[in-house]
């Protein structure tokens, strides 16, 4: 729930800054809210120590954008997502079940002839939080690094003139579990989501 919390003050923030921003810079900031689905695996450098995905299927994702953009080309995309992941600790068969909130900040390039028109490149880093984690009914959230680091890269379009179809790559460069030994593992993600425009929307 507190994880939610933060995503919905993120957004109030988002909200209250382009009040002022749409008065100001008309054309200029955006905000609006994300849906998808969040395809994932996992990297190990051992087997003793494994972690796999439950499962093939995507987990959905929810959150909120706020975009500014600088020339008709160049902007800036700020976002906040709420997901979960279910994997399996190998040797042992045992699901556990993480939900994350990420933050990521990406430079974006629109190839349109005006911006927020057509096919664009979006790229930049990420702070991936573990909210919690559980495994039978127990927390194990101790047993994992709280915060990672990761980089993304990705494309989208502009499908009609309030939604962008948005697919970005992800590699979260610090692993989400790690031991003495040197054992390790890493999140592969591939984010497939709808973006809403809600200031365009409301205009």
């Amino acid at each position: 729930m507190k994880s939610l919390l933060y995503i919905f003050l993120f957004f109030a923030f988002t909200v209250g800054i382009a009040q002022e921003a749409i008065i100001e810079k008309p054309n200029q900031f955006s905000y609006g809210i994300v849906m998808g689905g969040n395809f994932y695996n996992i990297a190990n450098n051992n087997t003793d120590n494994a972690y796999i995905p439950e499962d093939i299927s995507p987990s959905f994702v929810i959150g909120v954008y706020g975009e500014y953009n600088f020339t008709k080309n160049i902007g800036v995309k700020i976002d906040a997502n709420y997901y979960n992941k279910d994997f399996l600790f190998d040797i042992k068969d045992k699901l556990i079940t993480m939900n994350f909130v990420d933050f990521s900040a990406n430079f974006k390039y629109d190839f349109g002839e005006t911006y927020r028109e057509g096919f664009y490149l979006i790229g930049g880093p990420k702070i991936s939080v573990i909210a919690d984690a559980d495994s039978e009914n127990e927390d194990v959230k101790h047993h994992f690094e709280t915060l990672n680091l990761g980089a993304q890269l990705g494309f989208g379009w502009r499908i009609y003139k309030y939604f962008d179809l948005q697919t970005k790559l992800e590699y979260e460069v610090t692993p989400f579990f790690k031991l003495d030994n040197g054992d390790s593992s890493n999140f592969f993600n591939a984010i497939v989501t709808l973006n809403i425009d809600i200031a365009k929307m409301i205009k």
